[in-house]
């Protein structure tokens, strides 16, 4: 399906006689299909690659200029969303994606829908997550993410409207997203029929001229009809050079209460990319993430990792209140 979009997006980009060559296959069998797929997927890299080095090219070395500009435009603008309804829709959908590679045993979520099943089942969505029920830990990354329309995405489809960039260039040549916290205010929690009103704006933007790396920092206030409920922070990493493998050292517990391994696969990125609006093309598209960034592989998002921690921990404490949870990403992972 990726691929066919791929096709509506790019046809204008692919060069005439290709297009052309296109155009004239008499698709006889599978083995033609795939070798038409792999052609217009090497031209709609071929187009990004040309966009990366010329209309967009990134400057050698940030001016001060450069830096104030987009500097001031990052530090001066802020978004707003409201909603009359916090929905448990997205809830659920994160839900399935992260139980399904956390907890093999748990029943099939779509036959616990089925009210005609004859089977007993321990879980039933619609009643995990009742209208006036909190929010569960981190789960509000699924809501309030930016609604940026085609144009304004970046050449690696994730949203510019916070970036270091201007209308000619993006100061970068591509971005991870590195941090958080949240912050719950138990006084008065966001709930499932809540209303919302959400904000986010830029709190701080860092510049390191050495390596060109820009850093900066997001907050995500949700409010309800009460006030502050929850304060996001999220901290991206906009780099000047492409992936390039390296030993890093990690600090672990020897020993930890609960631990477990997942392997997330394609599909599980698609499913929480979809939940979370996140048209970032390096966890979807293994051509651009191989071709383009130099990745090995598509990158697992963030919030799939933030989610999978802080599921795998409420499995096991459902009764006890976070007051506050930090995370830190040093690393892609694959």
């Amino acid at each position: 399906m990726s691929i066919l979009l791929w096709y509506a997006l790019e046809i204008d980009s692919i060069p005439k006689k290709k297009l052309d060559r296109i155009k004239h296959f008499k698709i006889k069998d599978l083995c033609t299909i795939i070798q038409i797929q792999y052609l217009m997927i090497r031209s709609f890299c071929s187009h990004i690659s040309q966009r990366f080095t010329g209309k967009l090219k990134l400057p050698l070395k940030l001016s001060d200029e450069e830096i104030k500009e987009f500097k001031s435009r990052l530090l001066n603008s802020s978004w707003e969303i409201k909603d009359e309804f916090v929905s448990t829709l997205p809830a659920k959908q994160i839900y399935v994606t992260t139980q399904s590679l956390l907890d093999r045993s748990c029943p099939l979520f779509m036959e616990s829908l089925n009210k005609n099943s004859d089977q007993t089942h321990t879980v039933n969505l619609n009643e995990m997550f009742p209208i006036g029920s909190g929010l569960p830990l981190a789960y509000s990354l699924g809501y309030c993410n930016p609604l940026s329309n085609e144009s304004e995405l970046g050449i690696d489809g994730y949203d510019n409207y916070h970036a270091p960039c201007n209308k000619k260039v993006e100061f970068f040549k591509r971005r991870m997203w590195v941090n958080g916290s949240f912050a719950y205010n138990h006084s008065n929690p966001l709930k499932f029929g809540d209303k919302l009103n959400f904000t986010e704006t830029v709190k701080r933007v860092k510049v390191l001229k050495e390596t060109g790396t820009i850093f900066a920092e997001y907050k995500r206030c949700f409010n309800n009809q009460n006030g502050s409920c929850i304060v996001e922070m999220r901290g991206l990493g906009y780099l000047a050079d492409l992936y390039s493998s390296y030993k890093q050292r990690f600090s672990t517990i020897e020993n930890p209460d609960k631990s477990i391994t997942v392997v997330p696969t394609l599909l599980t990125n698609f499913r929480m990319s979809a939940v979370t609006f996140n048209s970032h093309q390096i966890h979807y598209n293994p051509e651009y993430a191989k071709s383009i960034e130099n990745y090995p592989d598509i990158v697992i998002e963030a919030p799939l990792l933030i989610s999978l921690a802080s599921q795998f921990w409420l499995n096991y404490n459902t009764d006890i209140w976070v007051k506050s949870f930090k995370y830190k990403i040093s690393a892609p992972s694959f």
